[in-house]
């Protein structure tokens, strides 16, 4: 019985979550499966996004979901404009994002934009808070977010189509088709979605005077303005085939292609037409792995490797008489190849060794045409090699401990030795799956290389910069409570990281922006997530899930001179609170849904100032809310959905004169062939 749960521990690390769910139904002792935590897991504080909020709503991106869903704070200009997270009141560089194992961050800017992932493409999510993410890859000051595509063994034939319809022009559309046997899976996935997006806003950065016949100002007002040049227009292709043997094999491929063309929003306070100017960014891009895992005794291994290329163009340019004139004309090509291996070894119940290679080259060509500069800002490749050796023991029942050792190289430039350790205690521990009260601590130290365009962009970039450093202390508590129909789970974490040499971007006396290593930077505070379910009598259900995170972001750095106020003070666009709470009520087919999210004040200098009106992004709550009716027939299952964003048409902006849309709707109509005759899944 031993050597099963072995088998069955290594599978749930491992192996996608459906296999394993449809092993343990088997009719075996499952109580004493489910009595035990994941060693894998140990002491690590992280969340996991269900299924059901990534696949909710066609028309949201991840940035979406992570608003609404998480703790972290999206930077975001509008839909289907840059967002980028900032975790835990770091930079959005200081998040590591992987896809199916394979990190995605840009080797130029080092961030994530998540507007260009579409949630509909992600089958699991998983982020990772602080010294955490040490245990998928470096570099992660903040945090770190996994996604996943998952297979569907033995489900047999399945199609689905949503059309959507909102303001302001908008339409997306998703189809989706799937098939899988006991061996077979595979998934076709295509996402289109185009808008105007011309909203209309009240302009409080402009005034308009109205006067007397003698010239007098009798009376001013803020105009009403629209959104220039705010359109998109996105394709996203995802596919995906795996393949199982009776051995214990595993085989993976995957191909995800992005085009994407968008216009970039006036400001507020510009008084230009876009009749006149094009301010446009158009990218291209493709991402691909192939994968390998295999289970067999008390180990499980592995090998990846993946490819990802991107075309960048963004164009400003004028267009006066049928003559464009450039501005800005910006071209950037980068290549990333990526290989990896891994594996897990389980000698004894309690005992947990792993190890992970994973070699990574990047190269990007980058050129721009500017007031600044013509011609190639540069033309690099770089090799980054990582190696992660971690232990993990159970000694009794309630404690496990883990060590993590990392090792990085960037070209020739070893970093330091990373280290991080994990420990948890069951308080109240459950053999029942009923309850349970669980003690976390970690501590790591962790190192961020300066990403190509910091060392190498013309002009400006500073080949002398040094890599930043940070360690990290988390503590926190994990809770699970169930009394027949109602379930409660939720943890509670505080924080506190120290970084330093971080890498700060600031004008020049030439005119042009420079990275220099300036900042120290303290980070600490609390991070709250709750969820809870309530089953009622007449098929009444209830979900209702809730994020809060207290994150002061202080600059530490001496004082540059005598003038210089930002000592002590809270990094730009980093609100010290922000909350969010999404509800479910479901009925017969019937589903209810509501959102709130909050955000505190945002400051838009390093001072903090306040005196002006551009010093302080006013705080903001948003509210949105969802009906929609499932049928079901013979042949078809089909659901329509409406959704109100913004629901009491509040006004405000994220970004500093970038103005977001009011009151606005959407519609969704899902239809769902139904097939007689499936595929059974394997026992």
């Amino acid at each position: 019985m031993k050597r099963v749960l072995f088998l069955l521990a290594m599978l749930y690390g491992e192996v996608q979550l459906s296999i394993v769910h449809c092993q343990l139904s088997i009719d075996m002792d499952e109580i004493q499966v489910t009595a035990h935590r994941r060693l894998k897991d140990a002491g690590v504080q992280k969340t996991e996004l269900d299924t059901t909020v990534l696949h909710d709503n066609i028309a949201l991106s991840m940035s979406d979901i992570l608003t609404q869903h998480s703790t972290l704070f999206i930077k975001s200009y509008g839909r289907a404009t840059e967002s980028t997270a900032e975790f835990r009141g770091t930079s959005p560089s200081h998040t590591q994002v992987l896809w199916n194992g394979m990190k995605i961050n840009s080797p130029m800017l080092g961030t994530v934009d998540f507007s260009t992932i579409p949630a509909n493409f992600v089958d699991q999510a998983t982020l990772l808070h602080g010294a955490s993410s040490l245990t998928l890859t470096g570099g992660g000051l903040g945090g770190a977010v996994e996604m996943k595509t998952l297979p569907l063994f033995g489900q047999g034939y399945a199609l689905q189509y949503i059309q959507g319809i909102g303001s302001f022009g908008t339409y997306d559309q998703f189809l989706r088709f799937t098939y899988g046997n006991e061996h077979w899976s595979t998934s076709t996935r295509v996402v289109y979605s185009t808008s105007d997006n011309d909203f209309k806003y009240t302009n409080y950065d402009k005034k308009v005077d109205v006067r007397d016949a003698s010239g007098n100002i009798i009376r001013s007002y803020h105009p009403t303005e629209r959104n220039k040049s705010g359109y998109f227009d996105d394709v996203h292709a995802l596919q995906d085939v795996y393949y199982r043997d009776n051995r214990g094999n595993r085989f993976g491929a995957m191909l995800w292609y992005t085009h994407s063309l968008r216009g970039m929003p006036f400001l507020s306070v510009d008084y230009r037409e876009d009749t006149d100017f094009k301010n446009e960014h158009q990218q291209d891009g493709i991402r691909s792995t192939l994968s390998w895992d295999r289970t067999f005794d008390n180990w499980n291994i592995g090998a990846r490797g993946g490819y990802v290329w991107q075309d960048i163009a963004y164009d400003y340019y004028t267009t006066r008489m049928g003559i464009n004139t450039d501005i800005t004309h910006s071209r950037s090509k980068s290549q990333q190849g990526y290989i990896q291996a891994d594996a897990d070894w389980m000698p004894r119940h309690n005992w947990l060794l792993t190890a992970n290679l994973a070699v990574y080259y990047n190269h990007v060509r980058s050129s721009d045409k500017s007031p600044f500069h013509i011609g190639d800002n540069y033309n690099r490749g770089r090799m980054e090699y990582n190696l992660n050796l971690s232990a993990k023991y159970r000694p009794t029942e309630r404690l496990s401990l883990s060590a993590v050792l990392r090792e990085e190289l960037y070209k020739r430039d070893f970093v330091p030795v990373i280290p991080a350790l994990f420990a948890e205690y069951k308080i109240l521990p459950s053999h029942s799956g009923e309850r349970g009260l669980v003690l976390k601590a970690s501590v790591a130290r962790n190192y961020r290389y300066p990403t190509m365009d910091d060392l190498y962009f013309k002009p400006g970039g500073n080949p002398n910069l040094n890599p930043e450093k940070g360690i990290t202390y988390d503590g926190g508590v994990e809770f699970y409570f169930k009394v027949k129909a109602f379930s409660l789970r939720g943890n509670l974490s505080v924080f506190d990281s120290y970084i330093s040499d971080w890498i700060l971007w600031t004008p020049n006396a030439k005119g042009y922006w420079q990275p220099s290593n300036l900042k120290k930077v303290h980070n600490y505070g609390t991070e709250m997530m709750l969820t809870a379910e309530v089953k009622m009598p007449h098929d009444w259900h209830l979900e209702l899930s809730a994020n809060y995170a207290y994150t002061p972001s202080i600059n530490k750095s001496e004082r540059v001179d005598d003038n210089d106020a930002s000592y002590g003070k809270q990094l730009c666009y980093v609100p010290r609170h922000s909350a969010n709470v999404s509800t479910r009520l479901s009925w017969r087919g019937w589903t209810l849904g509501y959102q709130w999210t909050f955000y505190s004040e945002r400051f838009t200098t390093t001072s903090n100032e306040v005196a002006y009106i551009t010093g302080r992004l006013k705080p903001y709550y948003m509210n949105n809310v969802s009906l929609e009716k499932q049928f079901q027939w013979k042949k078809v299952h089909a659901s329509i959905k409406g959704v109100v964003n913004n629901l009491f048409d509040s006004e405000y902006v994220t970004v500093l004169s970038r103005p977001m849309a009011g009151r606005n709707f959407e519609i969704f109509l899902e239809v769902k062939p139904q097939w007689t005759k499936k595929v059974k899944n394997e026992k």
